[in-house]
């Protein structure tokens, strides 16, 4: 069975990227070089931080000990990837309550609540 990689789509991995638990598999990806449970987890990089760098690095075949299928093709392999959805608008601010203010500029005293 292979597995794709969640970074370049690549979709031949040998294992799981990370397991049930959650752990990286430590396999690297021989198409855009990422480890799992090291590129992430021990050097911070996300899957799109990671992805944006091999594209912009020209998305180049990682692996030295592999050699690249000949029907190789990064940017097919990409299109596989679902687009990432747009963050969400952030909340519209309210405006901060007005303050009644008393004739002198002063602000008016709160209303005590009503008791029971």
């Amino acid at each position: 069975m292979s597995y794709p990689c969640p970074v370049c789509a690549y979709p031949k991995l040998n294992e799981p990227p990370r397991s049930r638990s959650g752990g990286g598999s430590y396999e690297i990806c021989p198409s855009c070089g990422f480890e799992f449970g090291v590129s992430d987890d021990d050097q911070g990089h996300t899957y799109e931080s990671w992805r944006k760098a091999w594209q912009a690095g020209g998305m180049k075949w990682a692996s030295r000990g592999r050699k690249q299928p000949a029907a190789w093709n990064p940017a097919k392999q990409l299109a596989a990837i679902p687009a990432v959805k747009p963050a969400k608008a952030p909340a519209k601010k309210t405006a901060a309550p007005v303050v009644a203010k008393t004739p002198a500029g002063k602000a008016a005293p709160k209303k005590a609540a009503a008791k029971k």
